[in-house]
């Protein structure tokens, strides 16, 4: 179901390390400047919101350099800026993105992008043996179709349409097993605010954790035979908890950087996601053709 952006229709995604940088800076212009693609917003005449210290906001800042940045810790502040004509486009992941952009009628992801995300799981440097396993899971999880089918529910939404009543515009959780005599127990930090990766579903009682972050989680424990003690926790706090070893690993679509790799290590990618731009539909003079990224 198309659904109209609202603080009650759009769950609050993560917050990303940093402090807060809003647009209120920004000149506001009585115009709605139109883009056919990505590169046009490389002009003076487009405020552009980036993520701040996300990979997107450093390729964002190379490649549109002419634009008029402003920085955002919260992606659901820059959507209410976006809606509300504060800025004119947001520059993040497709697939976060494209996620938005199929569930909410305002917004259009513009054709093109300007560079690629690798999205990984985290793991910490005290348990380096973790590596192998989960790496043999990614290659199999890609291999076999369940990529393609979790990237179609998921991100793509596939089947759900202006028609489709809302409280069923989010995709059932697959019935996974929990291991039943796991030999080992990892504990794993989750962000609940991040749709569609990992998220309360709306009016679960007791609260339901879904997503494709969720689902993958369950499958990743499966293959590893093991129990999960799951938190949810913020960026900042997930990132200082995996550094010092008191998570085992972080599944919450993290973005590979190499400030990171500094302080954790990463798996293969379990998402290969394209920086995009996401605007007012009314301002988009080509639409997106949404791919999986291979």
């Amino acid at each position: 179901m198309k659904k109209s952006l609202s603080t009650a229709g759009l769950l609050a995604c993560a917050l990303l390390a940093g402090n807060l940088s809003s647009c209120d800076d920004i000149p506001y212009l009585n115009t709605e400047p139109g883009a056919a693609k990505i590169e046009d917003l490389n002009s003076p005449d487009f405020r552009v919101g980036l993520a701040l210290g996300a990979k997107s906001m450093y390729v964002g800042e190379e490649k549109l350099p002419k634009a008029r940045p402003g920085y955002f810790s919260s992606h659901h502040t820059a959507y209410d800026d976006l809606k509300h004509k504060k800025i004119d486009a947001y520059v993040f992941d497709s697939h976060t993105l494209d996620y938005v952009a199929a569930t909410h009628e305002e917004f259009t992801v513009l054709p093109g992008s300007i560079g690629t995300v690798d999205i990984a799981i985290g793991v910490t440097p005290a348990k380096p043996e973790l590596l192998k396993p989960v790496n043999a899971f990614i290659d199999a999880y890609k291999a076999d179709g369940t990529y393609n089918n979790m990237y179609e529910r998921w991100i793509k939404v596939t089947g759900i349409d202006q028609n489709t009543p809302e409280d069923e515009a989010i995709p059932p959780m697959p019935e996974i097993p929990a291991p039943a005599a796991p030999t080992r127990k990892l504990v794993v930090g989750v962000c609940s605010q991040l749709e569609p990766m990992c998220f309360i579903r709306p009016g679960s009682v007791p609260a339901e954790l879904v997503g494709f972050d969720m689902e993958l989680l369950r499958r990743l424990a499966l293959h590893l035979n093991a129990e999960i003690e799951l938190h949810d926790l913020d960026y900042k706090v997930m990132m200082e908890l995996l550094s010092r070893g008191e998570l085992d690993m972080v599944v919450a679509g993290l973005n590979r950087t190499a400030e990171r790799e500094k302080s954790i290590l990463f798996s293969k990618n379990y998402i290969n996601s394209r920086i995009v731009a996401l605007v007012r539909t009314g301002t988009a003079t080509e639409k997106a053709e949404y791919e999986t990224p291979q």
